[in-house]
């Protein structure tokens, strides 16, 4: 189960514009469109809008990936092959990197978002190093500054709002809650 914390879109703009604080981080969508290159997003207002564009678009997912220059390593662009082709499609590109920490939202509720922060620990990095030797060493990666800046989003984040796991239909939150069983029957 994936847990996420709704918030608003609002709450979505101070939180990249917490991202942007300190240093400013290199933000690519994590996946591509089919047949697609990665989407690069300069400022907190372009990821804005391409949120914007994705809820308009009645996605149910999207996810950027942040790397910050401070955390060493290097995130890796992957051309991947779908075999078989999806929607006449035979690629799509996708976002990778060890310490890469990455923005999930979902757009499950109208005028609100399910959001999460994800990104690997050193330690689950260094136990699947020889699996992907395409991705580099674990150890170029500077781990304190990657726990650094993911701790204090995901902090900022914990504090917008509740978690919930993450819902696959739109629904209000008063829709899924129960009435209270002190609450007098409507009678038709």
């Amino acid at each position: 189960m994936t847990l996420a914390t709704l918030i608003t879109h609002a709450d979505l703009g101070e939180l990249l514009a917490s991202a942007f604080q300190k240093e400013t981080p290199k933000v690519s969508s994590s996946e591509s469109d089919l047949g697609q290159a990665l989407q690069h997003f300069a400022t907190p207002a372009d990821i804005h809008a391409k949120v914007a564009q994705c809820a308009a678009a009645g996605l149910h997912d999207y996810a950027f990936g942040f790397w910050y220059p401070s955390m060493m390593g290097r995130p890796i662009e992957r051309k991947v092959i779908l075999d078989p082709p999806r929607e006449g499609h035979a690629f799509r590109h996708s976002l990778t990197g060890w310490g890469l920490i990455h923005l999930h939202l979902y757009f499950t509720q109208p005028r609100k978002l399910q959001c999460r922060i994800a990104v690997n620990s050193q330690t689950r990095a260094l136990s699947r190093q020889a699996r992907y030797p395409e991705l580099g060493a674990v150890s170029d990666w500077d781990w304190r500054v990657v726990e650094s800046y993911a701790f204090r989003l995901s902090r900022k984040l914990a504090a917008m709002g509740p978690t919930m796991p993450v819902t696959s239909q739109a629904a209000e939150p008063e829709a899924a809650t129960p009435p209270s069983p002190w609450q007098r029957a409507k009678h038709p």
